[in-house]
């Protein structure tokens, strides 16, 4: 190796030690400053992620609350004001807007029979025959306020007999209607 060096230019012993210091810097580059420059920006990225959180949390706070209002809104579609009432309660506070809703629209309410239903999956059916004497107007408009005002109510079965024969148009009809509502069931314990 020394024979090299004796015999070798200064020009080349120049490039090989100005390669050799070039290699040994991009080694310490690769090795040492790269994965510290890719840390930085990393956690300079999460703290932009982060800033950005925090500035927006007012708007993070009205978005929680605008969901909040269209799960209460859904729920309410679904169940209309009876989703969180006991059996008991249920029973009285349809009654009381199946009369109220007859009482809107010109349809006689003759009985309700409330009464339980079969298990359906998770739900429990809660159901209501209810005997009327309507104009089918009339009572189409009375299922239509049923709906808004009760929630998702299904007309499980029905039966219409006319009432008055000789009333060609709009005739007077007698309705047996089996109205079910669907309540969630609890399990505990599985």
């Amino acid at each position: 190796m020394q024979d090299f060096f004796e015999n070798a230019q200064p020009r080349s012993v120049a490039m090989m030690l100005i390669g050799i210091v070039l290699l040994i810097a991009m080694a310490e580059a690769t090795y040492l400053l790269f994965p510290q420059v890719k840390t930085y920006r990393e956690l300079y990225s999460s703290h932009q992620v982060l800033q950005r959180a925090v500035s927006n949390n007012d708007s993070l706070n009205n978005q929680l609350q605008k969901i909040d209002g269209e799960v209460k809104n859904l729920s309410h579609q679904l169940h209309g004001d009876m989703a969180q009432l006991p059996v008991k309660q249920m029973e009285s506070f349809v009654i009381g807007r199946l009369q109220k809703v007859s009482w809107a629209t010109d349809v006689e309410l003759m009985s309700v029979q409330p009464g339980s239903g079969s298990q359906v999956q998770n739900f429990r059916e809660r159901l209501f025959e209810v005997k009327l004497h309507a104009r089918y107007h009339d009572f189409f408009e009375w299922l239509q306020i049923v709906n808004d005002e009760l929630g998702y109510i299904v007309v499980k079965k029905f039966e219409i007999n006319p009432n008055d024969r000789d009333a060609i148009k709009n005739p007077k009809l007698d309705l047996t209607l089996t109205l079910v509502s669907y309540r969630m069931e609890q399990k505990y314990g599985s």
